[in-house]
């Protein structure tokens, strides 16, 4: 069952590559530089995006910044309560105030060019020989650092650059009823790494938004099994969309096995090694050695799933990891729009973020983080820090095997001829959604 909250349709006149028809994208729109220009003026400059992880800036003072086409902007750790954004510019003569991460020591930002200072709640507090200035230089209003809007969620900062932009948790309506039953504001990161990819980043962004490819792009998943072997909800037509752009995949109610002949043990231990393998993040240390403790028992093939979520649940119990209660209304995979994907599983989960790079329309910034829940002994981690950009070829495997095919997309849309890509309302629902929020931004 696809359910999808149909978003107001952009009238085709509005602007040049519009959605008209939503199984059919413009390939203009992944490397255009006029669509690209709309999106830099009309979407990341009104859209809530995330911005970094809580764990990033644990401690007052603590800063990070976050570059979206131009603009760049600091998130601020002013209190244990309380954090802000502002736009990365001293209001003297636009000196960037902090660059990448670090601390503003003694609760003060301090300009490196003249030494102008703002206390963290964005109040200036010095201005170097004010008396050379007339009055009206000197308003504190005027010097005020300016702010974006900002919110926590799911153990994620939040930014928003338009001062009227409705609040976080209206425009997470839906996503976030999801998203709070699996408990992602209790993990922390066990890795953080990037890339740069020679690909639009809406086209790095849907190859996570679907299941579809899974059978052909990623054969230690899909064990062999054929088109007849899959029930159609399991290839990846279980959606829910939100009309605010945002999705998730329902878990699938089948209790059968997507290859023929496997046993349900054999397919979900070899599932569960193959993410092991190839992802280093979906499936951990942690599962794994639950599962290798499992199969030194007698276990009913039926029933071995079973027996391994009892026993993950009965080691978090006793080592003080506090995994949500099971449930099946929770999600196999889902979109925050417009750039965030997560792959939620047994207290972990992948997390990926992707952005323009700068001003080009043909390559991104794709970063990854692995984040689980952690044992009581593990809660206080250090501040992550980011790895890379590290090559395609030394990505695990099944990271691997997506960027790869990311080059390719985006070199194919080049093709002549080809007008546009045909997408699937079922099975790439998600990815169908989006575009059609897109051009709500972009038709305002």
């Amino acid at each position: 069952m696809t359910t999808l909250e149909e978003p107001v349709q952009a009238p085709a006149a509005a602007f040049r590559h519009a959605i008209t028809d939503p199984t059919r994208v413009p390939v203009e729109r992944y490397f255009s530089p006029e669509f690209a220009e709309l999106e830099k003026n009309k979407l990341w400059t009104r859209v809530w995006q995330m911005a970094c992880r809580l764990e990033e800036i644990p401690r007052v003072g603590d800063f990070t910044e976050y570059r979206i086409n131009d603009q760049s902007i600091l998130v601020v750790r002013e209190s244990e309560e309380s954090i802000k954004a502002y736009f990365n510019a001293c209001r003297h003569r636009a000196t960037s105030l902090g660059d990448g991460t670090g601390t503003f020591h003694g609760g003060q930002i301090v300009c490196p060019y003249h030494g102008w200072r703002w206390n963290l709640d964005g109040s200036n507090s010095y201005v170097y020989a004010e008396r050379g200035f007339t009055p009206a230089c000197l308003d504190p209003d005027a010097l005020r650092l300016r702010e974006c809007q900002v919110g926590t969620m799911f153990g994620m900062v939040f930014i928003n650059m338009d001062p009227d932009a409705e609040p976080l948790e209206v425009a997470m309506d839906g996503i976030r009823q999801k998203f709070d039953l699996i408990g992602f504001d209790r993990m922390k990161v066990r890795w953080w790494r990037h890339l740069v990819l020679p690909g639009n980043w809406k086209m790095a962004q849907e190859a996570f938004m679907e299941a579809y490819h899974v059978m052909q792009a990623h054969p230690s998943l899909s064990m062999g099994a054929a088109d007849e072997d899959y029930d159609v909800d399991a290839l990846g037509g279980d959606f829910e969309c939100f009309g605010n752009g945002h999705g998730h995949a329902l878990l699938s109610s089948s209790g059968g096995t997507p290859v023929a002949g496997m046993s349900l043990a054999d397919y979900f231990i070899q599932f569960n090694n193959a993410l092991y393998v190839g992802t280093d993040a979906y499936t951990t240390d942690r599962e794994m050695f639950i599962q290798q403790g499992l199969l030194e028992k007698d276990i009913d093939e039926n029933d071995f799933p079973m027996a391994f979520f009892q026993a993950l649940y009965e080691y978090a119990q006793g080592a003080g990891i506090p995994l949500p209660p099971p449930t099946t209304e929770t999600s196999g995979y889902g979109h925050i729009f417009p750039n965030i994907t997560v792959l939620p599983a047994y207290g972990n989960s992948i997390i990926y973020r992707v952005r323009p790079n700068g001003d080009d329309p043909e390559s991104c910034l794709f970063e990854v983080w692995a984040v689980q829940i952690p044992t009581a002994e593990e809660a206080d981690v250090d501040r992550p820090e980011l790895e890379g950009p590290i090559p395609v070829e030394e990505w695990p495997q099944i990271f691997k095997e997506d960027f790869l095919n990311i080059e390719r997309q985006q070199r194919g849309i080049h093709t002549q001829g080809l007008s546009d890509l045909i997408m699937s309302e079922k099975y790439e629902a998600m990815i169908v959604n989006s575009h059609k929020t897109i051009d709500e931004y972009l038709a305002r």
